[in-house]
Order: structure tokens, then C-alpha cells, then sequence
């Protein structure tokens, strides 16, 4: 019970890291025009197109998709790592 509790807190966590800066980023963008201004403009609203994603924009997804699968790897080793501890302290008798 203890370890399945510490195993979804550990994948909140890592989920929390890795989703809310994305998150946290887009929102920064939007709060650079400030409320006054965007309501005098006269301009019909129309469609919100996004702009092409750049070579730069590419570079960074590569590198957070490297970074995150990293993390997963080396929480994979840590986590076999205490299974193997755990079963050869329970074998030789350890508390």
C-alpha cells in the first residue's frame, strides 16, 4: 500500500514538472497586453490563428521530449533498484 501511494505521488509530481511550466509559459504571453488596451481596439474580432512553429520551436520539443524520457529511464533504474534491494534484505533475513 505504502509503495503504490509513493509510486502515484511520484508520478504527480513528475507530471506537475513537466506539464505546468508549459502551462504556466502560455499564460505569461497574454498577460503582456494589459486589459485597458486590448478593449479600445476597434477591430472586428476574427479567428485566432497561431503562428508556424519555427525550427527553434522544433529544437525545444526535441529536447524537453529527450529530457523527459530520461527522467523516465533513470526513475525506471531507481525504482528496479529498490525492488532488487528490497527482495535480497527480505532473502538474507534484514530488517
Amino acid at each position: 500500500m505504502v509503495r503504490t501511494v509513493s509510486r502515484a505521488l511520484l508520478v504527480c509530481l513528475f507530471a506537475l514538472v513537466f506539464v505546468l511550466p508549459v502551462g504556466a509559459m502560455a499564460d505569461q504571453s497574454d498577460r503582456g497586453v494589459p486589459v485597458a488596451a486590448a478593449q479600445q481596439t476597434t477591430a472586428p474580432a476574427g479567428p485566432d490563428i497561431p503562428p508556424a512553429p519555427t525550427t527553434q520551436d522544433g529544437a525545444n520539443s526535441r529536447n524537453k521530449l529527450v529530457i523527459g524520457v530520461a527522467a523516465v529511464v533513470l526513475l525506471g533504474i531507481v525504482i528496479i533498484g529498490h525492488r532488487a534491494r528490497s527482495k535480497r534484505q527480505k532473502d538474507s533475513g534484514g530488517s
